[in-house]
Order: C-alpha cells, then sequence, then structure tokens
C-alpha cells in the first residue's frame, strides 16, 4: 500500500475495538508486523580473508554423517582496521549430515603485520543452493585488535576458488 493508504496502528486499533477485535492476538500480529523495525543492526566490512586449503582429507562415515576436514595451510587477509598473514596448521572440520547439509567450523589463526596472533572459530551451514554464511568468534589479545573481542560479526564463504586451492571469506561487523 502507498503510505497515504496504509492503516497506522492506532486506526488499526480503533478499527479492532469497534468490532470488538480489540484483545485479538491477530490484530496485534498485523499491527505489530506493519509497524517499523527499530534497533535493527546495520553491518559494516570489517576485512577479508584469503585462505590457502589442500585437498579434504574424509574421515569417514559416523553415525551422525560424513566427516572430512579441509586443512588450512596458509593465506592472507586485509581490511579498513588490520591486515597480516593466515598461520599454517588449521582446519576447517565438516559434517555431511544425512539431510545434505553440511556443517563446518574453520579454526585457524591470523598473525597481523604488528605481530598480534588472533584465534578465528567460525562456524556455518551450506546447503544446497543456500549462499553460505557464517558466525565468527574472534580471540584477540589487549590492544589494537581487541575490538575483535567485543562485536559480533557474520561472515560469507566463497567457495569458488577451492579447486585452484583457496577459499575467500568476507567478515562483517554488526552495528
Amino acid at each position: 500500500m502507498s503510505d497515504g493508504k496504509r492503516l497506522s496502528r492506532r486506526h488499526l486499533m480503533c478499527a479492532a475495538t469497534a468490532m470488538g477485535l480489540a484483545g485479538s492476538s491477530a490484530v496485534t500480529a498485523v499491527a505489530a508486523a506493519d509497524a517499523p523495525a527499530t534497533g535493527a543492526p546495520g553491518m559494516k566490512f570489517a576485512f577479508e580473508v584469503r585462505a590457502l586449503i589442500t585437498a579434504a582429507v574424509v574421515v569417514g562415515q559416523s553415525a551422525y554423517g560424513l566427516r572430512r576436514l579441509i586443512p588450512i595451510t596458509g593465506g592472507s587477509f586485509s581490511g579498513p582496521r588490520l591486515k597480516g598473514v593466515v598461520v599454517p596448521g588449521g582446519g576447517d572440520y565438516q559434517l555431511v549430515r544425512p539431510d545434505g547439509v553440511t556443517t563446518v567450523e574453520a579454526r585457524y589463526t591470523l598473525k597481523t603485520d604488528d605481530g598480534a596472533l588472533i584465534y578465528v572459530n567460525n562456524r556455518g551451514l551450506i546447503a544446497s543452493g543456500a549462499a553460505v554464511r557464517t558466525a565468527p568468534e574472534f580471540e584477540a589479545p589487549a590492544g589494537p585488535h581487541d575490538w575483535l573481542n567485543k562485536s559480533l560479526f557474520v561472515g560469507t564463504l566463497d567457495g569458488s576458488g577451492a579447486a585452484q586451492g583457496y577459499v575467500v571469506l568476507r567478515f562483517f561487523q554488526l552495528t
């Protein structure tokens, strides 16, 4: 509806009262759905990681699904507030569930240009046809990078370079 024809919450409640429906949960739900969101988070780009990977190691079938590990062998990262390298030795631990959804949990370490080490635990889901979204957590030392400890982030995973030995992750800080 156009703004001129849209019913306000007040008009909707007045009409509901006239119809004897003021206590109706259906009317309340419609009014709430029409109300503008308040306090909705925004996002700002934090940094991008280009992680080098090697071929998956298939651990095998378990009671929960197919387990595999993708070794993380290095890489680089950069953003407006930090840059550096991915420390070799991390891994992306995956479970392909019976429903076809793959859960991922990548654990690795970043080393900033100023020598700080930041631990990353990045969890996500890969569902057929859906964009890959992750929920990273960072552990940074006190100092210039501890803003990572004080915020929530979401990430995206672009695996189109996996056959060439890398993936790209982009992290966004919720504001």
